[in-house]
């Protein structure tokens, strides 16, 4: 499957979200992070949605969301966009799988915005300083250069940076679905946009905070991780209250794609264990 059209529209405060809700049964958010959308959730969504209402959306600047000049990519506004959604939705202390960079917007939420959390999994999280990937560290640097780079060509380094997300080669139709939001003019400057905000500076609150979570919470990680190595599951871990680990085998930093089976066998076992039914 790699079409995944969103069915359902949020015009929220600041930006339009395109999210979609799926199952029945208690409710579980799913946070793509960077430089996914909620494409990556996909094959997990469906087998949760057997025992679980799940709720997918694209963060503004990803995906099918708005995005574009005047669209606030700022993990802190999107943080709050986390908070305004929940509300919208009507929901109380629900489960989040948090991916990549949306750890730091989840906690974030909970930490600084105040907002109640129900489970927590934190997955391959770029959350702990340094985590931002050279390349991307490299465009941050020097976003001005990349701006200024032909389309096609920036198209390449993109699409080379994807594939590095998996631990054995994507098809190229689920590759040629992740590089579709990235695509021609528009879809490459919105890449730049979402790399230039990029800032460490703002997870470093959460952080300090993590001994603060009084949730019960799951650190799940891609044994082969090439972005962000399996040993930060144990530095992540470490200060949260409680916190369990679990290696996903054979997966890298996007282990729900490459491990979509044991990615939801995981994630539903936690829930089942902490009493989220």
């Amino acid at each position: 499957m790699t079409r995944w059209p969103l069915s359902r529209t949020y015009e929220g405060a600041s930006a339009a979200i395109r999210w979609d809700r799926m199952g029945s049964g208690p409710p579980v958010i799913l946070l793509h992070g960077t430089p996914s959308s909620s494409y990556l959730w996909r094959e997990v969504a469906s087998t949760l949605a057997s025992r679980f209402t799940v709720y997918v959306f694209d963060w503004p600047g990803y995906g099918q969301s708005a995005r574009g000049p005047g669209i606030n990519l700022s993990w802190d506004e999107q943080a709050r966009r986390l908070v305004e959604l929940i509300d919208h939705w009507g929901l109380d202390r629900p489960a989040i799988v948090a991916h990549d960079i949306a750890p730091v917007l989840a906690l974030r939420a909970h930490l600084l915005e105040g907002m109640a959390l129900g489970p927590l999994v934190l997955a391959d999280a770029g959350l702990v300083p340094p985590f931002v990937t050279g390349f991307s560290r490299h465009v941050c640097d020097h976003i001005g250069v990349f701006r200024a780079i032909p389309t096609h060509i920036a198209e390449a380094m993109i699409r080379r940076h994807i594939e590095t997300t998996v631990s054995r080669p994507m098809t190229e139709d689920v590759l040629d679905a992740y590089m579709a939001p990235w695509r021609g003019t528009e879809g490459v400057a919105a890449y730049w946009d979402a790399v230039a905000a990029y800032d460490e500076g703002l997870a470093r609150p959460a952080v300090e905070r993590l001994g603060a979570v009084d949730t019960p919470t799951l650190v799940l990680w891609g044994a082969d991780d090439a972005w962000e190595p399996a040993w930060k599951a144990d530095e992540l871990a470490e200060p949260i209250p409680g916190a369990r680990r679990q290696l996903i085998p054979g997966a890298g930093h996007f282990a729900p794609e490459d491990e979509p089976a044991a990615f939801a066998e995981a994630v539903a076992g936690f829930l089942d264990e902490v009493g989220h039914r």
